[in-house]
C-alpha cells in the first residue's frame, strides 16, 4: 500500500502530453546568414568579390503549432526551453496558431543552443497539458517522443 502511494505521488507532478490528434506541428526551414561574431579579425588579403557564398547561409529552424482542439479552461500557451527560459507566452486564440524559432540546426545538433522546447497549455497559471519538441544530436526531430523526421 505504501509503495502504491509513493508511486502515485511521483507521477502526480508530471504534466500529461497533449494527444497528437489535437494539434499539428510543422517546421519551416530557412537558409539564413549567421551573425558575425564580435571578436576582432585580422584580414591579410582582401577578397576580389564581396558576394556571399552559399556556405555563408546556414539552415535555420522555425516551428509552427496549430492547435486543433483545446482542453477546457485553457487560458494561455507558453513555450519554454529545457532550461526554463520563456520564448513565447500568448493567450488562447480561436485560430490556435503559434510560432517560435528554434535556431540554427547545426547549433542545435552540436548542443551550442538548446534543442528541446516545451509547449505548456496553462489553466489557472499551471500547466494542464504539454507538447515536447526536440532535436537530438543526430538531427532526429521528435514531438512528444515520436519521430517526425531528421535534419
Amino acid at each position: 500500500m505504501l509503495i502504491f502511494l509513493l508511486i502515485s505521488l511521483l507521477f502526480q507532478d508530471q504534466t500529461p502530453t497533449k494527444a497528437a490528434r489535437e494539434f499539428e506541428i510543422t517546421t519551416k526551414y530557412e537558409l539564413r546568414k549567421k551573425p558575425v561574431s564580435e571578436q576582432p579579425k585580422i584580414v591579410f588579403e582582401q577578397k576580389e568579390n564581396n558576394r556571399e557564398s552559399g556556405t555563408d547561409m546556414l539552415p535555420y529552424l522555425i516551428i509552427n503549432l496549430k492547435v486543433k482542439k483545446w482542453a477546457t479552461d485553457i487560458e494561455q500557451v507558453r513555450v519554454v526551453d529545457s532550461n526554463g527560459k520563456q520564448f513565447l507566452k500568448k493567450k488562447q486564440t480561436d485560430e490556435g496558431l503559434y510560432t517560435w524559432d528554434m535556431g540554427y540546426v547545426d547549433d542545435i545538433k552540436d548542443k551550442v543552443t538548446v534543442g528541446k522546447f516545451i509547449v505548456q497549455f496553462l489553466r489557472d497559471k499551471k500547466p494542464a497539458e504539454q507538447i515536447v519538441v526536440q532535436v537530438e544530436e543526430d538531427g532526429t526531430f521528435l514531438v512528444n517522443g515520436e519521430k517526425r523526421g531528421k535534419f
